[in-house]
């Protein structure tokens, strides 16, 4: 059962099913686009004809005439071996021949794309079928169809097209209002447009657009950006200043002069100078004043001297050599204090060795949180599934609150909801399925509630889901 039908579209749906009745096998339901010719023959299939053996294919482009012949085939007999060398007239009646069919419904939404042989084909059944077969086709023009009872889709009037936006819009202005008014006139009754009125529809901004604001905001950021880019420069250019002046330090200090050790005889010349020269009271400046050696000379020697290596091949005269004391002013002052002796490393001496640093990598895994469910369509089920299998359709709506509210009040197992765009509007059908067979489909339906029941449901094969879906992409 469609979710919401105008009172003017259900009474054209009785007089379709009237016209049937009457004997009137092939009707052609004529209407501009966008007046809601296959949202009211989906309402005729869904609520007439219950035990009809039902087809409904919607037709494009990319139609061919023997994936047309197959579809109402298979929704017509049981298991049907479709010759495609044989028309849809001949293929009917050998079916028809081999396994006598039920009552059947046909709707074809989309005349422009049946090719002629096509046409004169469901001419030729509408009017020699053995058994009750009802045909119904949306066009666009009449007399598309010759032979065929033409009825015209008429334009909503203005009460009806409030009382359309009323069913599928919860909120609306007042109906005096002059923008909402002057809409729904300028809609000429077209649902299509009126079901594609939102909000801003209502409101009229009169303001002159802030031309100079925006131009300031692009002088602004093409400033901004200049100013980061000659940033980034300067930064880039310090750093290199740092390093070159860092270059140049090393190579002043590579290339500054170095005092070479002092060997073990020169070391004990020095000292034998400084015991001849014991009267005086400072043993540096009498040294410099007769041997003219350099006081920076001097503290290399004595340092050489108290930190002599082990590779010296006289060890016992440098342990003579340290033990000397001078005697200054009838007292023995050590050698040790004449200089200061230079840091120089041991290379036999023990460091403490040190800490390792752990760079162990955490390789733990991160632990993913939970991706959020999102209620979107069972399209992709339903390309998984075979052609040959069955579905029984529940509800087919344009508002996908509906189909959540559906869904929260029935808890039958299988249910399943394609998601298709039709004449740019997007529908969302819920499906009970699968099931492999018709039998199937139809003890499912006997086993349904009462509520689901009185929504009428029908079959419907999965090959045309898929082929509408198909279709919207």
């Amino acid at each position: 059962m469609q979710s919401q039908i105008l009172p003017s579209r259900a009474a054209l749906v009785d007089r379709v099913a009237m016209q049937f009745e009457y004997g009137q096998s092939l009707i052609c339901l004529v209407g501009n686009s966008g007046l809601g010719k296959s949202y009211l023959a989906e309402s005729f299939i869904t609520d007439k004809y219950e035990d009809f053996s039902k087809a409904f294919i919607q037709l494009s482009a990319q139609s061919k005439d023997i994936d047309v012949i197959r579809q109402l085939m298979e929704h017509t007999f049981r298991s049907p071996i479709v010759d495609q060398k044989l028309s849809l007239s001949e293929n009917f009646f050998v079916l028809q021949s081999e396994q006598p069919a039920e009552p059947c419904l046909w709707v074809l939404d989309g005349a422009r794309h049946l090719s002629d042989e096509l046409i004169a084909e469901l001419q030729s059944l509408a009017t020699r079928a053995p058994s009750t077969l009802y045909i119904l086709v949306t066009a666009q023009g009449p007399g598309m169809l010759p032979g065929a009872l033409d009825i015209h889709l008429e334009p909503l009037t203005f009460s009806e097209s409030k009382q359309l936006m009323k069913m599928f819009f919860k909120e609306l202005p007042p109906e005096d209002d002059p923008i909402f008014s002057t809409f729904v006139t300028e809609a000429h009754g077209n649902p299509s447009v009126l079901l594609g009125w939102t909000k801003q529809s209502q409101s009229l901004d009169l303001r002159q657009p802030p031309v100079a604001k925006s131009k300031q905001k692009h002088y602004f950021i093409a400033a901004f950006s200049i100013v980061l880019a000659l940033c980034l420069v300067a930064a880039l250019y310090n750093k290199q200043l740092m390093n070159l002046f860092e270059q140049r330090q090393t190579a002043e200090l590579q290339s500054s002069h170095v005092v070479s050790e002092p060997t073990v005889l020169e070391a004990e010349q020095v000292l034998s100078n400084i015991s001849d020269e014991s009267l005086s009271n400072d043993v540096s400046a009498s040294i410099i004043n007769e041997k003219q050696v350099e006081p920076s000379q001097v503290s290399a020697v004595l340092g050489a001297i108290l930190t002599t290596p082990s590779t010296v091949e006289e060890p016992k005269k440098l342990d003579i050599a340290s033990s000397v004391d001078v005697a200054v002013a009838d007292e023995t002052v050590p050698i040790e204090s004449l200089s200061t002796k230079p840091v120089t490393p041991d290379p036999n001496r023990n460091f403490p060795a040190q800490p390792q640093i752990d760079t162990a990598i955490n390789t733990q895994p991160l632990v993913a949180t939970p991706a959020q469910t999102y209620l979107g369509n069972d399209n992709a089920w339903f390309a998984t599934r075979p052609d040959s299998e069955w579905s029984i359709q529940l509800l087919a709506v344009t508002d996908r609150k509906v189909v959540d509210d559906f869904l929260a009040r029935h808890s039958e197992e299988n249910l399943k909801v394609a998601e298709v765009i039709r004449n740019g509007k997007t529908w969302w059908f819920v499906t009970l399925a699968p099931f492999s067979q018709l039998e199937d489909a139809k003890t499912a339906r006997a086993n349904l509630s009462g509520d689901l029941l009185a929504a009428k449901p029908f079959f419907k094969r999965i090959s045309q889901i898929k082929q509408q879906i198909q279709q919207s992409q």
